[in-house]
């Protein structure tokens, strides 16, 4: 069996200790203390032979960029300005360069490059400061560049096809896809980036070439074109050499994240009809079979975009079923929600053989509107591996979609099929199972899968990562997935007997499957009792549920139930397993937990103190305790923007209070503890070890042997990145606090509670009509 220690003891969560939840206030705003040093420098001697392979390399770009501009002269090339591994850093881009040249940015690509817009006289103004410019300033940019490289075809085209005869490129993209996936650049300038659009269709017009153009929250449309006999080599090589066009490939296609069907039915599904007034979830996947007797009564509603034979409602039924009684279904286990039961919202638009990307893309846009009040959708479905360097287009689709309705998507993490398979722990040498698109959607709740049952074959034990769950990192370091449920067992055959999830069946009966598939939906129905008890009437102040809210309270239960994990561990378990409804809700007499709502502008940073302290976790004037934090927010996001995509970071701390030399009150974070790896340094290992600009951070930290300090404190600070303007309006961050006894002290959450009170904080309790029964 497995060691218990993936599922700790984290305390009875009671019906009569809810979480405290904190309203903003302006008065906790204080000014941001000016930066301690900083600036550009020198990084290295700037001598003569540096400026000489400077301007080589950036006359062989010159010359590549020009080769392709011949044909469409007056539209701008784009220029890579790699920066050297230690000039990552806002503080040491190359601005005063790019402003004496002449050229306007235009956009991020990986990590180290910015993207510039260049033309015959910006280039010539560029070789002249490379060359002769001495400003310090200069210098100090000049020193920061390690090279310049053109946007040529081969960064146009997937890494795969790089660098290949274009012909071949051609036929394997037509073997692939029956649609061509073009992005644009978007310009500073709105009147270039018109101009480049309106180059690019009459490109297409000229070759005859149809095109669908999905619009986008900002910048130029997505281009869809049609992979048929007017695309032939001729047309093929115009588009992708055109010096507009930011990325072409085969439009991907998104299947349900497939799930293993043994043949032998097992008993019927016996789920009681809905009470009054229980959440909805939507469903977005291949639709609940219309004939089923046992769901009709918890499908709430419909929206039907396909129709036999192109849907057999097998995998729609299956996924719905356990947003109905994964728990029932599954023989009462306890790994499964107790009174996380939901209506379904049956939106069946997933062909039983998967979707254009552009398809589902048009589907979603049609059905969210439709149904303002459904606000979480389950997505169980997946397309490729995501890379490192840039989001999907069908993950940042589904940012856009939630901030624009305010819906919470969550999306499983995928499946990992292929060979190797992977037992636990994971092989040290990086298998290929990162997560599948659009499971790196920011703003989603993204679910792997755990294990609840093993046999003698089983490549896992309880409660491990299911051998096909896929991993994180999503893109640029983002820590990904967010948490994990249950999936299901396999052996080294990908099969399920015995040790899978109990499903129901399109035709009634109940068969065995695994897949992040059925992790997914059990965690919707989780957020969606969630929202729903955040919702009611009722409260002395007013709280409005949110996805982000949503989001936070899902994945600080799946801290508080989990081990401190290593990292490695981590991109395969997120955070962990949430709890039930109570449990993401309540607190257990040996915690205290606040649920802060702040709004933060760059200006300013935001503060608490002095922090309440349960005085049982003070022994001998220290803390004595573990503290774990959750933060998520929505910052502003720009799809041209490369593994720049997140504008906006949020650097959170919990830590001490003093008074330094000047008299005033200095703040030293203990968690995340100063000095921890990710947390200063080079922006490199910022991003990597501490997700600096991830829009979800988790931190914990354990005292056994107390930490000195007289006044505590919570703080918040934002960051914007380079090129980026003041927020027009503030960011609304979600922090999770818990405070949690060593010794399972039962006098922890009165104390809490009652020092708040003596506080003058605005704060309520954040649940006020949820009576579930805690799981035994």
């Amino acid at each position: 069996m497995a060691t218990q220690a993936n599922r700790p003891e984290r305390g009875a969560p009671k019906a009569t200790n809810p979480i405290a939840h904190v309203s903003y206030e302006r008065r906790d705003l204080v000014g941001v203390d000016p930066p301690a040093g900083g600036g550009g420098k020198e990084l290295v001697p700037v001598t003569a032979e540096l400026r000489n392979a400077l301007a080589r390399s950036m006359g062989d770009a010159a010359e590549q960029i020009a080769a392709e501009a011949r044909f469409h002269p007056d539209v701008p090339g784009v220029m890579v300005m790699r920066l050297r591994d230690v000039a990552v850093a806002k503080s040491h881009r190359p601005l005063t360069l790019i402003s004496e040249a002449n050229m306007p940015q235009a956009g991020h690509g990986e990590i180290n490059e910015m993207l510039v817009a260049v033309n015959p006289v910006s280039l010539g103004q560029l070789e002249h400061v490379i060359r002769a410019r001495t400003t310090k300033a200069i210098r100090n940019n000049l020193s920061a560049v390690d090279r310049f490289e053109a946007w040529d075809i081969n960064r146009r085209l997937p890494r795969y096809a790089r660098n290949q005869p274009l012909d071949q490129v051609f036929a394997s993209f037509r073997q692939i896809a029956a649609r061509l996936m073009v992005r644009l650049f978007s310009h500073d300038s709105a009147a270039t980036t018109n101009l480049v659009i309106e180059r690019f269709e009459q490109l297409l017009s000229t070759h005859r070439i149809p095109a669908v153009r999905l619009p986008q929250r900002t910048g130029p449309p997505l281009f869809l074109l049609t992979m048929n006999d007017a695309m032939g080599i001729a047309a093929f090589s115009a588009i992708v050499q055109f010096q507009g066009v930011r990325q072409a490939r085969p439009e991907p296609r998104i299947l349900p994240t497939a799930a293993v069907m043994p043949a032998a039915p097992m008993p019927t599904f016996v789920a009681a009809p809905p009470a009054p007034g229980l959440p909805v979830v939507a469903v977005f996947d291949s639709g609940v079979n219309p004939a089923s007797a046992q769901l009709q009564p918890w499908v709430a509603s419909r929206d039907t975009y396909i129709l036999p034979p192109d849907t057999d409602f097998v995998h729609g039924t299956a996924v719905a079923s356990l947003v109905v009684d994964s728990r029932g279904l599954n023989s009462q286990h306890a790994y499964f929600p107790t009174a996380a039961a939901c209506r379904i919202h049956d939106v069946c638009a997933l062909e039983v053989y998967g979707a254009q990307q552009g398809d589902l893309i048009i589907r979603l846009r049609e059905a969210i509107p439709k149904h303002p009040d459904v606000k979480v959708w389950n997505l169980s479905l997946g397309g490729a591996e995501i890379g490192d360097d840039e989001f999907s287009e069908f993950g940042r689709e589904l940012d856009a979609l939630s901030d624009t309705y305010g819906v919470l998507f969550v999306v499983a993490a995928g499946n990992y099929q292929n060979e190797p398979r992977r037992g636990w722990p994971a092989p040290a040498a990086a298998l290929a199972d990162r997560i599948s698109m659009p499971a790196d959607s920011v703003r989603a709740l993204t679910v792997g899968a755990i294990t609840h049952l093993e046999s003698a074959a089983s490549l896992v034990r309880i409660a491990e990562p299911a051998p096909y769950s896929r991993r994180g990192p999503g893109p640029v370091f983002t820590p990904k997935p967010d948490l994990v449920h249950v999936g299901g067992n396999a052996d080294a055959l990908l099969q399920t007997g015995g040790i899978g999830v109990n499903v129901l069946t399109s035709a009634g009966t109940v068969n065995t499957g695994c897949g992040t598939s059925y992790a997914s939906p059990i965690a919707a129905g989780l957020a969606a009792c969630t929202w729903h008890s955040l919702s009611g009437p009722g409260r002395a102040n007013p709280l409005t549920a949110s996805p982000v809210m949503v989001k936070a309270l899902m994945i600080h239960s799946a801290q508080l139930g989990a081990p401190d994990r290593a990292p490695l561990e981590r991109r395969y378990y997120g955070a962990g397993m949430p709890g039930d409804p109570i449990a993401v809700l309540y607190d257990s007499d040996s915690s205290f937990t606040m649920l802060f709502e702040l709004d933060i502008v760059d200006s300013m940073k935001w503060r608490k103190s002095p922090f309440p302290i349960p005085p049982s976790l003070i022994h001998e004037g220290k803390l004595k305790a573990e503290v774990i934090i959750t933060a998520v927010y929505a910052p502003p996001v720009d799809p041209s923007k490369g593994a720049e995509y997140v504008r906006f970071n949020v650097d959170v701390g919990f830590g001490r209070l003093s008074t330094n030399a000047n008299g005033n009150l200095a703040f030293q974070g203990c968690v995340p503890a100063e000095g921890e790896l990710g947390t200063n340094g080079f922006e490199e290992a910022q991003v990597e070890h501490g997700g600096k600009w991830s829009p979800v951070k988790i931190y914990r930290r354990s005292f056994p042997k107390g930490a000195a300090g007289n006044v505590w404190a919570l703080q918040a600070t934002l960051l914007r990145r380079a090129f980026e303007p003041p927020l027009a309006q503030p960011l609304r961050v979600v922090i999770a606090v818990t405070l949690r006894s060593l010794d399972g002290n039962p006098n922890i959450y009165e104390e809490g509670r009652r020092l708040l009170a003596a506080t003058n904080w605005l704060n309520q309790d954040i649940a006020v009509r949820i009576a579930v029964p805690v799981r035994a």
